[in-house]
């Protein structure tokens, strides 16, 4: 879940009061592309969760943007969906088993986004 985030303290109390006892919970504060990001992961009832927060509207994050371009591609090419799932199975991490199917090389964050606009994937 994408989360638009301003005040990570309160933000990070908030979940430790919520969701500390689910298992494997954990909460982590880094930068990404310069903006300071805060990311919570945990199990609920057997699904992981994973809230990932920055100080920007959700439509401008690009855990967002990476989310609408991977529907559209999946839209329109829907065998790639089991390919996705069993790369994800061997440890690929999204993005990368995205860039990885359709041969996009370079940094997988950047290269799908590239691919996003280029292929005017964004609505």
């Amino acid at each position: 879940m994408v989360i638009e985030v301003h005040d990570f303290d309160e933000f990070e109390q908030k979940l430790t009061r919520l969701y500390s006892r689910e298992e494997g919970f954990r909460v982590k504060r880094f930068t990404v592309r310069g903006v300071s990001t805060i990311k919570a992961n945990f199990y609920f009832r057997g699904f992981e969760f994973e809230l990932f927060g920055q100080p920007q509207p959700i439509h401008k994050q690009y855990a967002y943007l990476h989310m609408v371009i991977e529907d559209s591609i999946l839209k329109q090419r829907p065998e790639l969906k089991e390919k996705i799932y069993d790369l994800k199975t061997k440890g690929y991490k999204t993005e990368p088993a995205f860039c990885k199917l359709l041969e996009l090389s370079g940094d997988p964050y950047e290269a799908l986004l590239d691919y996003g606009v280029k292929n005017k994937l964004l609505r």
